[in-house]
Parts: structure tokens; C-alpha cells; sequence
């Protein structure tokens, strides 16, 4: 029999575990411009497992914003990730890592106040999976687009025209 200490010890681990697997089957894994500091971002840089992917001509900027961005699911943004123009695989993107087949929410806008832009969704080898449309910013509302990530793997979403205004990205 295991002394007292380390047969507490085994089943504060044996708890943990237990509780993170628990978890981790009713987790989601998102990037909320909320939760980042304002910054001119010209280097790839991770946040949470997400990667803002920038260069020095080809910056990334998070921004306050006032007024606040209101999804119609409820969701309020006071942040956003400016892509400040067309992105490809190296700048001006956001790239994750899928574990598994999942749903893609991405709480978004056109930097225009007219125009609709097209949001892209490109695997690790470059293919489009999916081209949606960013809704035009009109002060008020976030818009939302969702895409189905077919099997794990990275992925990646930019503009495939001008700026579009990222809130908040999550996988489901």
C-alpha cells in the first residue's frame, strides 16, 4: 500500500486527468479579437494556437472600435483583427490547426461600409476549401460565416480582395 501522501497524490492526478479529457470532448478552440491588446503586428505571431501571419509591408493590425460590433447570435466585439488587404499563405491570414472534421464560426466584416468581400479558406497545400462573403461594416452589426473543415489538418483564412475586419474565430 501506497504511503498517504502519494496516495493522495495518485488520485489528485487520477482526478485531473480524468476532468481534462472531460473537458477536451466539449471543447471548442477560439480567437477573440476581444481578448487581444491593441498592436501593429508585422511578424507571425501566435495567440492561443491561432497564428496572425504578417510582414513588415504586409501588416496585421487589432483595434478598438467604437461602436461595438453586435453579432445577431448576441456576441459583442470592441476589438477587431484588421487584415488590412489581400492575404496569401505567408501575410495578412490567420492560421490554425483543425484536430478532427469540424465546424468553423468566423465573426467578420469588409473594411467598406458598400462592399461584400470574399473571405477565403485554404488547406495546408493551398487548395480553396471554401470562399464566403464578409458583409459590408455598417457600424453596428458583426456578420457571421461559417465553413465545414473536412478532416484535421492546418487551415488558413485571409481576404481574397481589401480588407476585411475579423472578431472572432472559433472551432467547433
Amino acid at each position: 500500500m501506497l504511503p498517504t501522501f502519494k496516495r493522495i497524490f495518485a488520485v489528485s492526478a487520477l482526478v485531473a486527468v480524468s476532468l481534462a479529457g472531460a473537458a477536451g470532448s466539449f471543447a471548442q478552440d477560439f480567437l477573440s479579437a476581444n481578448d487581444l491588446k491593441p498592436a501593429k503586428i508585422t511578424v507571425p505571431t501566435e495567440f492561443e494556437g491561432f497564428r496572425i501571419l504578417a510582414k513588415s509591408d504586409k501588416d496585421v493590425t487589432v483595434e478598438a472600435i467604437d461602436p461595438v460590433r453586435t453579432a445577431a447570435d448576441g456576441e459583442v466585439f470592441n476589438v477587431r483583427i484588421k487584415l488590412n488587404g489581400s492575404g496569401a499563405a505567408d501575410y495578412r491570414a490567420i492560421g490554425f490547426t483543425a484536430k478532427e472534421k469540424a465546424k468553423i464560426v468566423v465573426y467578420l466584416n469588409s473594411s467598406s461600409k458598400t462592399d461584400a468581400r470574399v473571405l477565403k479558406l485554404t488547406g495546408s497545400g493551398g487548395a480553396v476549401i471554401a470562399e464566403l462573403s464578409a458583409p459590408p461594416d455598417d457600424g453596428v452589426k458583426a456578420g457571421i460565416a461559417t465553413f465545414e473543415i473536412p478532416v484535421a489538418g492546418d487551415y488558413l483564412i485571409f481576404s481574397a480582395g481589401s480588407g476585411i475586419n475579423v472578431y472572432q474565430i472559433l472551432i467547433e
